[in-house]
């Protein structure tokens, strides 16, 4: 886009600026595109890392997920916490993730820039060759498929629970576990 101005200096001349306008579902690298992972079909067995991006209510919300899983048999690897809500996790906690887990699941993305940042480090995971679940709340579902996108992954599959998380109590924690438990058991059977 261009623009014409007075000269600062009252001369006259024309000064020619430049505006570039930016449109986050065209932006990402497509040669960066990302093969998603096939996830296990069976929990059994599966060694599980869960990333936790910080957010108030997130680790309670990962520790009732970890309750969930250790009951259909999988082995929880261990949760680590992100230095920072807003930034990407450090790539050492990526690939250690990566190095030992069959199964992350990273979030919870209920703010923009932490919603942003989840779903980037998830499909990170993923270019490491280990599928990754990541959870957003409804009303930031948009913003995570604007992140995929711009990552080149527009079909990401998301892990959907009510919003919001950082006010809610144990027992609406619980029913927002017990949501995105469903989900990514339907997601793994599908997988068969």
């Amino acid at each position: 886009m261009r623009g014409r101005a007075v000269h600062p200096s009252g001369r006259g001349g024309v000064l020619t600026a430049y505006v570039t306008v930016l449109d986050p579902t065209e932006a990402g690298d497509r040669s960066r595109s990302a093969e998603l992972v096939q996830p296990p079909a069976d929990l059994n067995g599966v060694r599980i890392g869960l990333l936790d991006n910080g957010k108030p209510n997130s680790d309670r919300l990962l520790s009732l997920l970890a309750e969930r899983f250790r009951a259909h048999e999988a082995v929880l690897y261990a949760t680590l916490r992100k230095p920072s809500i807003g930034r990407l996790a450090p790539v050492q906690l990526l690939d250690e993730l990566a190095q030992a887990c069959d199964l992350v699941v990273t979030g919870v993305g209920d703010c923009a820039g932490c919603c942003s940042c989840s779903v980037q480090d998830g499909i990170a995971v993923e270019r490491r060759g280990v599928p990754t679940l990541v959870i957003v709340t409804t009303e930031f579902l948009t913003t995570a498929r604007i992140s995929a996108t711009a990552a080149g992954v527009p079909d990401y599959p998301f892990t959907v629970i009510d919003h919001p998380l950082g006010s809610l109590a144990q027992g609406q924690l619980a029913q927002r576990a017990d949501l995105a438990m469903g989900q990514i058991r339907t997601r793994l059977a599908t997988t068969r």
